[in-house]
């Protein structure tokens, strides 16, 4: 190898050269390579036949190979890339003159052409760091081919890394390959990716040159020049990172003996939530403005990415808490149904199972509903998603279902809870004070109106007015609120003023509105005003794992209002509450066990349980029941008995170990159930297993 002197002219390549020349300029100097023999490789390591002292080159880069007399340039999968006169190749025909380009390594075929003779060693190399992203005053107004061709790399490189992106929806995935990114493209010895966590700094994902993670990465980077970007909000470069007057008392810039580093914030909403850390410790100036609108460019995007995959793992981690939460409920929904069956079980361990509960990790609180079931759950996930907004919620359901318990919860858990809650039964109203509890009046407006009143709309300014029963509300009415509705405006009863409000409505009813709608009983375009979101609540009888736990609940609050010890419950008792239909609902199951515990003594039995709760359905009227109320329970809970001790049969086809062990009883004893109420198969299918 020689040197050639650079004011002198290069040999050429002609016909009677036989060995063709590499002249590389690299930052350890330039140097002369005659090609011999049919192959030569190129790259950081010492193994290589032409080493390069360029960080930005991998440690076996590229490749030359000479066939049928002539060389080929092949690039091995190297992580930044090589250049042929300004186009990344990945394999090339040489011709004499070409230019090689690895980072900021210059190497010429053959012979190094005359306008770039006498050209510094290290100009223009910034073909993928800098010219893109060098700001529109700078630029030079010619643009070259080469230009372009750089240009175009780095816009394909950014949309395949767009695309790459996008399909990583885990976090720690995404980290690595958003900074191994920026390492290639950037040429930088060591990368950082670094997000807060409750106000301490967490490498997320760190990396070197060649790929390897850094050991004790949390002590290999700058604490000052971090903190002053998310502190900020602003990037830092630093070619210089000693000598840079802004971190002259960082004991740490001094300590890891930095050179260049650039950091960048990553933003998510206006807010910072982790940066970009690059840096070299062993060359100046490295990274360059073009550098930076890079890093910064790609820290947008990447923190777009960044807060997808945080949510989805958010959402795939809750559905999978929630999943977990309704199996536990569903087993202990089965013990507690194989308990009560039993009905010879100890009235304690009745209640232990009781008070084991199961509930998803919800966003928002809904501890003042007594529930377990899984229906109420998929009620909760819904509310979680729309609590936050200000969108109108309509909540459908029987009477004694909940439905002002669901409206308290949606105001509690919005931004709205620190302002009045205000409810109304349109039903409870008259028709003609309604206009004036809704929108309010002034002094003297009708007869009795003695001094001003704030309506419901007013006193609910801010906060959220809750509207039970609004099947019952007027034409009139449905109008005027129509009009509140759209326009955010009221007018007070006799007065000429306007009164501007924000309020958030829910409504219910336990009518079927749409059927309303339909025989034109209910304005079709008021009901798609407050139907932007239906929450429908299920019935007790639709959700009976919930009759132990609202039992419990109730009777703990009758005995602290009454100021008594809390009475036993026969499990017989709670049999019968389990299995009753509950027409009323949670209301009517509220009223009855207040009625049990002020009759009771110190057991709650089966004796005292209402005639209605033992025999009624929904919507269906019986004669009165005769004989004693002892009677009454055993004759109830036989029938009850027996229907379901052939229903287990049946889905079980008449096999009765399988049918025992789901009702909870020995198979002798399921025989003797089976004699004494002579429950007989529908068809014999041969002997029983």
């Amino acid at each position: 190898m020689e040197i050639p002197d650079r004011g002198k002219k290069r040999p050429s390549s002609g016909p009677e050269s036989s060995i063709s020349t590499l002249y590389v300029q690299d930052p350890s100097g330039d140097r002369q390579i005659s090609l011999k023999g049919t192959r030569l490789s190129i790259g950081r390591s010492k193994d290589n036949d032409v080493e390069i002292s360029d960080i930005s080159a991998s440690r076996q880069h590229c490749r030359l190979e000479c066939i049928q007399g002539r060389w080929q340039l092949e690039d091995l999968r190297s992580r930044n890339g090589t250049m042929v006169n300004g186009i990344l190749i990945r394999r090339q025909p040489l011709l004499p003159g070409d230019k090689i380009e690895i980072g900021k390594t210059r190497i010429y075929f053959d012979r190094i052409p005359e306008e770039e003779s006498t050209a510094g060693p290290h100009e223009d190399t910034l073909a993928l760091n800098t010219e893109f992203f060098l700001e529109p005053e700078l630029e030079d107004p010619v643009v070259d081919e080469g230009r372009m061709n750089d240009e175009r790399a780095i816009f394909m490189r950014l949309l395949e890394l767009s695309r790459d992106l996008c399909s990583i929806l885990v976090t720690e995935e995404l980290y690595e390959v958003i900074l191994q990114n920026v390492i290639e493209i950037s040429g930088a010895e060591r990368g950082f990716l670094i997000t807060v966590d409750e106000d301490e700094l967490v490498v997320a994902a760190s990396r070197n040159i060649d790929r390897d993670v850094i050991r004790k990465s949390h002590i290999q980077v700058s604490q000052s020049i971090t903190r002053r970007v998310l502190e900020s909000g602003e990037p830092v470069l630093t070619g210089d990172a000693r000598k840079d007057e802004r971190f002259l008392s960082s004991a740490s810039i001094s300590n890891l003996k930095l050179e260049s580093v650039l950091c960048v914030p990553l933003r998510i909403r206006g807010k910072v939530h982790g940066a970009i850390y690059i840096d070299n410790r062993f060359e100046k100036n490295s990274f360059h403005p073009g550098t930076l609108r890079f890093v910064s460019f790609l820290a947008d995007q990447a923190s777009i990415f960044i807060e997808n995959a945080r949510l989805f793992e958010e959402l795939r981690n809750r559905q999978a808490s929630h999943q977990a939460a309704r199996q536990q409920v569903e087993e202990l929904n089965r013990e507690l149904q194989e308990l009560l069956l039993a009905r010879d079980v100890e009235p304690e361990q009745a209640r232990e199972l009781m008070k084991k509960g199961a509930r998803p990790d919800f966003r928002h609180s809904y501890d003042r509903i007594v529930t377990r079931s899984p229906a109420m759950m998929a009620v909760f996930e819904l509310l979680d998603r729309v609590i936050h907004t200000d969108m109108p919620v309509l909540v459908l359901g029987e009477s004694g279902t909940g439905k002002e318990l669901v409206a308290q919860a949606i105001h509690q858990g919005s931004g709205r809870s620190a302002l009045p809650f205000v409810s109304q039964n349109c039903a409870a109203i008259p028709a003609n004070l309604l206009e004036s509890e809704f929108f309010g009046h002034v002094k003297g407006s009708f007869t009795g109106a003695h001094r001003d009143k704030k309506g419901l709309f007013e006193l609910a300014d801010g906060g959220t007015l809750f509207l039970d029963e609004i099947g019952d509300m007027s034409p009139d009415l449905q109008a005027k609120l129509l009009r509140v509705l759209e326009d955010g405006e009221i007018r007070p009863v006799g007065s000429r003023d306007v009164v501007k409000v924000d309020v958030r409505i829910v409504s219910a009813t336990n009518q079927n509105i749409e059927e309303q709608v339909r025989v034109g009983h209910f304005r079709e375009d008021l009901f798609y005003r407050l139907n932007v979101l239906t929450v429908k609540l299920p019935p007790l009888r639709e959700r009976r794992e919930d009759v132990p736990l609202l039992v419990d609940f109730f009777v703990d609050r009758a005995c602290s209002r009454l100021g008594r010890e809390r009475p036993v419950i026969d499990p017989r008792t709670l049999y019968a509450l389990y299995h009753s239909p509950w027409p009323g609902n949670v209301r009517q199951l509220e009223n009855e066990v207040d009625r049990l515990v002020a009759l009771s003594a110190d057991v709650i039995l089966p004796e005292i349980i209402s005639t209605s709760v033992l025999s009624q359905k929904p919507g269906e009227q019986r004669e009165p029941l005769r004989g004693t109320l002892r009677e009454l329970v055993a004759e109830a809970t036989e029938s009850l008995e027996r229907q379901v001790i052939s229903a287990t049969l049946e889905q079980n086809e008449w096999n009765k170990s399988q049918t025992a062990r789901l009702l909870g009883v020995s198979r002798p004893t399921l025989d003797q159930k089976i004699e004494k109420y002579r429950i007989l198969r529908e068809e014999s299918k041969g002997e029983d297993s």
